[in-house]
């Protein structure tokens, strides 16, 4: 049977992986998108879907939009994502994150009160985790943000865990940890990586690899497991849990580092740059998806190398394309 969705942060880079799964699943989407935001994520889409153009900090706007598409499951994907992001502007962060996540829980509340909600958070709620260096996190983990970013999330999380104890409203937290795949903003390391060495192999840069600091471990998904893993999530989670989305798999940006040039034959110089290095760098991030996995069967699909090697190729067609059209 079809159901109705409503994906908030449609025209992201998770939002339309997320799209194009439910609509292979048969279901019936429907999503938002930030009033300036490009539909370029949602080109390959196998069928339009509506698209509702809001400031999801705007409880009108987003309640007309909910009261139209009429869910079954809401999915809350929109958010500024990008830790330095917040550390620039945190009172941006803040409203986004937090009043955009009041204005979905309202609309739930009035316009679809049996819709369940699927909201992401973001393992950065955890700040630096105080258990062995190394050693996976549980989600019964202390959280202790230590950026803007994260305080947002742990905000989000704690006003949907009050909507779900007072008013009834079926939510279901999910904390992802570092995700990465085609269509990934080069604000992010990986998707950075991926496109130098993309324009470097295209003579399109000069062969000088920019980076920021190397030596933090993230625990890296790729999107299309992660987004197979919001849709279990609605379908077999109970309202009230909290999950991790995660490999369980520590890898440092250096290792990721390596395996990229490994997929040119270019000699390529690495030089870091004073710019790419974060004011607060959490130096080791690695959730336990256990539990998540009793509960519904998942765990990733794609390897490492293979989610890399993606993105690299992704950017090195978008490059090459760009390229052809400046020509």
């Amino acid at each position: 049977m079809s159901v109705r969705v409503f994906i908030t942060g449609m025209g992201g880079f998770a939002g339309s992986h997320l799209a194009e799964a439910l609509l292979a699943a048969g279901d019936s989407v429907q999503g938002t998108l930030s009033p300036g935001g490009s539909v370029d994520n949602l080109r390959d889409l196998p069928r339009p879907v509506p698209l509702h153009r809001l400031d999801i900090r705007s409880g009108t706007q987003v309640a007309a939009a909910v009261r139209k598409a009429r869910p079954d499951v809401v999915y809350h994907l929109a958010a500024l994502s990008h830790v330095p992001e917040g550390d620039r502007d945190p009172r941006a962060v803040l409203e986004v994150n937090f009043l955009g996540t009041l204005s979905v829980l309202e609309a739930i509340r009035t316009q679809a009160p049996e819709a369940r909600c699927v909201l992401i958070s973001s393992a950065e709620v955890y700040g630096v985790p105080a258990a062995r260096p190394g050693s996976p996190i549980s989600e019964d983990h202390p959280r202790a943000p230590v950026h803007a970013y994260g305080l947002s999330k742990l905000a989000a999380e704690l006003l949907a865990d009050m909507y779900g104890r007072t008013r009834g409203i079926k939510v279901i937290c999910l904390r992802p940890f570092n995700h990465i795949g085609p269509r990934q903003s080069d604000r992010f390391v990986c998707s950075s990586l991926a496109r130098q060495i993309a324009r470097i192999e295209l003579g399109l840069q000069d062969p000088i690899l920019k980076v920021g600091n190397l030596r933090p471990v993230r625990d890296f998904t790729d999107v299309r497991d992660v987004v197979q893993a919001y849709r279990l999530a609605a379908e077999r989670c109970p309202a009230g849990s909290v999950f991790h989305v995660a490999s369980g798999a520590g890898v440092s940006i250096e290792t990721v580092l390596k395996e990229f040039l490994s997929f040119s034959d270019l000699p390529i110089e690495v030089r870091q740059d004073p710019s790419r290095l974060r004011r607060t760098d959490v130096p080791v991030l690695v959730g336990d998806p256990s539990r998540f996995h009793r509960a519904t069967g998942w765990a990733p699909r794609f390897s490492l190398r293979q989610s890399l090697r993606d993105l690299y190729f992704y950017w090195k067609e978008k490059e090459s394309s760009l390229g052809a059209r400046a020509t």
